[in-house]
C-alpha cells in the first residue's frame, strides 16, 4: 500500500512539474509571437525585405528574445555579467539577456525532457537514480555556462598572450616610423586582424575609447583587463610614466618589447627543462612494466617447465 501511494505521489509531482514546464514555455513563446506581431505592423508599409531580415535575426537570437521577456538583477551586477561577458569575446548589446535565457534553457530544458522520459528512466534506474540524474542535470544546468565563459576567457587569454609580443614588436616599428602612439595602435590593429584576431578586437574597442575622449592610461587598462594579462597592465603604466617624464616612448616601448622577448624565450626553456620530469611517470607506468616483461618472461617460460 505505501509503495502504491509513493508512486502515485511521484506521478503526481512529476506531471505537475510538467505542467508548470509547459505554462511557462507557452507563455514565453506567445510574448515573443506577440512583439515579432509588433515589429511587422510597423514595416508592413515597406518593400518586405525589412522584415525578412528582421525574421532571420529573430530565429538567429532566440534566446536574446527569451531573455527579453526574464526579469534581470541590477546594474551592478548586469556591468560585471557584460565585463565577463566581454572577455570571453561576447561584445554585443544583447549578451547579458542571451546568457541569462541561456541559463535558463540549460537549467529547464534538461528537466523536461526527464519528466518526459520519467517512466522509462524510472523503470531502468529506480527511484533513486532518477532523482540522483535529475539532481545532476540541474547542478550541470546551474554551473555549465559559468565553466563555459571562464573556458572561453582562458582561451582567448592564451591567445592574446601569444600574439602580445608581436603586437610589441609592430608598435615599436609604427612608432620609429614616425606614427603617434594613437596611429599606430590603430595601424597594428589592423595588421594583426589575420592572425589574432582577439587582440585586434580589444584594439579596435580601446581605439573607440580613445576617440570617444577617454583617457589613454584608463583605455589601455581597460583593455589589459579585457585580455587579462599583465604584460598588457604593465605596458599601461610603462607608457603612463613615459609621458609624465618626457622620455622617448620608441627607447621604451623597445626595451619593454625586449622584455617580452626574453620572458618568452624563459618561459619556453622552463617548459623544456620541465619535460623530462613530466616524462618519468608515463615512462614508470608504461615503458618500464613492458621492459620488465620481456627480460623476466623468457626466465618465467623456463622455470615453469622445469618445475613442471
Amino acid at each position: 500500500m505505501s509503495s502504491t501511494f509513493i508512486n502515485a505521489l511521484t506521478i503526481i509531482v512529476a506531471l505537475a512539474f510538467l505542467a508548470i514546464s509547459l505554462g511557462l514555455m507557452f507563455i514565453a513563446s506567445r510574448n515573443a509571437f506577440n512583439h515579432n506581431r509588433q515589429i511587422t505592423r510597423r514595416l508592413v508599409s515597406g518593400d518586405g525585405s525589412e522584415i525578412r531580415d528582421v525574421s532571420a535575426k529573430r530565429k538567429k537570437n532566440i534566446f536574446t528574445h527569451m531573455g527579453d521577456h526574464l526579469t534581470l538583477p541590477d546594474a551592478d551586477e548586469i556591468s560585471r555579467i557584460r565585463a565577463e561577458l566581454a572577455k570571453a569575446g561576447f561584445y554585443d548589446e544583447t549578451a547579458v539577456k542571451s546568457f541569462y535565457a541561456i541559463r535558463v534553457v540549460s537549467l529547464f530544458g534538461p528537466q523536461l525532457v526527464l519528466l518526459l522520459c520519467w517512466g522509462l528512466l524510472w523503470a531502468k534506474f529506480g527511484p533513486r537514480g532518477t532523482i540522483f540524474l535529475s539532481a545532476a542535470l540541474a547542478i550541470l544546468g546551474l554551473v555549465g555556462p559559468n565553466i563555459y565563459i571562464r573556458w572561453k576567457q582562458k582561451r582567448r587569454t592564451l591567445r592574446c598572450r601569444e600574439g602580445f609580443p608581436d603586437m610589441m614588436d609592430l608598435m615599436v616599428a609604427c612608432i620609429e616610423a614616425g606614427l603617434g602612439l594613437d596611429a599606430a595602435l590603430i595601424r597594428v590593429s589592423h595588421e594583426l586582424g589575420g592572425r589574432y584576431p582577439a587582440l585586434k578586437v580589444n584594439l579596435e574597442i580601446m581605439n573607440l575609447e580613445l576617440r570617444a575622449g577617454r583617457e589613454r592610461h584608463q583605455a589601455m587598462m581597460n583593455f589589459a583587463d579585457r585580455i587579462g594579462l599583465d604584460e598588457a597592465k604593465a605596458l599601461a603604466v610603462m607608457l603612463k610614466q613615459a609621458e609624465e617624464m618626457g622620455s622617448s616612448i620608441g627607447i621604451a616601448l623597445r626595451t619593454f618589447s625586449d622584455d617580452m622577448r626574453n620572458k618568452r624565450m624563459l618561459l619556453a626553456e622552463e617548459k623544456a627543462m620541465a619535460l623530462s620530469a613530466k616524462l618519468t611517470v608515463p615512462l614508470i607506468l608504461f615503458i618500464f612494466p613492458t621492459l620488465m616483461i620481456m627480460l623476466l618472461l623468457p626466465a618465467g617460460i623456463r622455470l615453469a617447465e622445469a618445475l613442471s
